[in-house]
């Protein structure tokens, strides 16, 4: 019996551990990871540039995810396109969005792009048009909005 209880005391502690280290981050594994060079992307206002990670090129737009330099937005997201210089920031969500849901999204005249989280499932987005350029970006021509 007491090992029973013990067991169960443990994995409840495992699972908060768990639970608790995804609801801190960003949940995007890229961000993450060192810099693999200097990148020559612009001086972006408001974006710490020590956090910019390259996510993909896609019919001319660079994109890029970040974090916020304010430290009001600790655990955010930034999403830049850089070729019109569109950019998006927002702070962290203590619940997170919905499942499938985009972390954040971007419209910059042209096209539109959203972050996913690592594992999200967007096939109900790719089914409407969407491109999945990198795990965690989808994107869409603006000319294909309905």
């Amino acid at each position: 019996m007491m090992k029973r209880r013990i067991g169960t005391v443990l994995g409840l502690g495992a699972l908060l551990m768990v639970t608790g280290c995804s609801q801190g981050g960003t949940g995007i594994a890229l961000l993450d990871e060192p810099a693999t060079g200097q990148l020559e992307a612009p001086a972006w206002e408001g974006i710490d540039p020590q956090s910019v990670r390259f996510v993909a090129d896609h019919e001319g737009v660079s994109y890029y995810l970040a974090t916020p330099a304010d430290p009001e937005l600790d655990g955010g997201l930034c999403l830049v396109a850089g070729e019109p210089g569109a950019i998006a920031c927002g702070g962290p969500s203590p619940d997170g969005p919905p499942p499938g849901s985009p972390v954040l999204t971007l419209d910059f005249g042209t096209g539109e792009a959203a972050v996913f989280r690592d594992g999200a499932d967007t096939s109900e987005l790719t089914d409407e048009g969407w491109t999945q350029v990198h795990e965690n970006l989808l994107v869409r021509d603006s000319h294909r909005v309905s």
